[in-house]
């Protein structure tokens, strides 16, 4: 009675079991066997391999077949590499990127890109070049992208259009940027942005209808009522906005003096946000030991009576130490 041999399994049973394996693994052991298995391991088109890159693990140039078939990229902080090598990325995730490698990435090189995360913590040049890459539709595949650097967002005066991003997470932006992104990006969906406070004043912006959620965080501590007013102008703009988050910080021992007469944005919400469907307001206290639980108390019960309508509301008290 002769032997069977694992090769002489057919490509059914031969899928399901390399449908089990990790992609790495799975090249590493099998491809270059042979002439079938190659083209059995290249036909599979749920192969989606990941590959988190750090300083012990730089691709060398005997991999080059395996980083061809990478699908998704994480770099650690400060890694020089070749994106060329991996040319079939749809999710890049670079953190602390260089500007060697940042100044790679372009539309020739990662034509297939769909979700982008970059944080950048050297100089405005390079993250310049690559929103006007993003905001210019040059990357037509992307549909979700994370921009966080040093700076705040500047535009680029010749922006066009990229009506495939659905997604934009973003830092420090100001009124211009905000009306430069919503132009930018007619089917934006989800929008998360840091506010500045005593920002300009927006004015002639154009409608957007498409954008459905959107997160916005006050970072300074100092609590200027003239924010609500710009938030207000913010809003005007996105009236089928169905989810809305605020994050708003400050001094536990200014409390009082901040929530007397507040409306904590009903007016607002009312006014602009007609189909609202869910609201939350998080209240981030500085310097809690000198809090006052009473006043809590107070701020929730004022909080829920002056939102009660057809959107869901919650308030998140939280409480951080300097």
């Amino acid at each position: 009675m002769s032997k069977s041999k694992f090769e002489d399994l057919p490509n059914e049973i031969l899928t399901d079991i390399f449908k089990n394996l990790d992609a790495r693994h799975l090249f590493r052991s099998f491809y270059n066997l042979n002439y079938r298995f190659n083209q059995l391991i290249q036909s599979f088109n749920y192969l989606k391999l990941y590959f988190h890159m750090d300083s012990t693990n730089l691709i060398k140039s005997n991999d080059e077949i395996f980083s061809y078939y990478v699908h998704t990229l994480i770099v650690d902080p400060w890694i020089n590499f070749n994106l060329k090598h991996f040319p079939n990325i749809h999710r890049l995730r670079l953190d602390s990127v260089l500007p060697q490698v940042l100044e790679q990435l372009k539309p020739d090189i990662m034509p297939y890109l769909e979700h982008l995360s970059v944080l950048y913590t050297y100089n405005m040049y390079e993250m310049g070049l690559l929103h006007e890459r993003i905001f210019s539709n040059r990357f037509i595949n992307l549909k979700s992208c994370e921009l966080y650097e040093k700076q705040a967002l500047m535009t680029i005066p010749n922006w066009t259009q990229s009506p495939s991003i659905n997604i934009l997470k973003t830092d420090f932006i100001n009124s211009t940027t905000y009306q430069a992104i919503l132009s930018a990006c007619p089917n934006l969906y989800f929008f998360k942005f840091w506010m500045f406070s005593l920002n300009e004043i927006p004015t002639n912006i154009q409608l957007h209808k498409n954008l459905k959620q959107m997160i916005i965080e006050f970072r300074e501590s100092n609590w200027f009522y003239d924010d609500d007013y710009i938030l207000s102008r913010f809003l005007s703009c996105v009236p089928n906005l169905e989810i809305l988050e605020i994050h708003r910080r400050t001094y536990s021992k200014h409390l009082k003096e901040h929530i007397e007469n507040y409306d904590w944005l009903s007016s607002i919400i009312n006014y602009r946000l007609p189909i609202l469907r869910k609201f939350k307001f998080y209240f981030h206290l500085l310097d809690t030991k000198t809090i006052d639980e009473n006043i809590l108390i107070e701020i929730e019960k004022d909080f829920n009576n002056l939102h009660k309508g057809q959107y869901k509301v919650q308030l998140e008290i939280i409480r951080e130490s300097l």
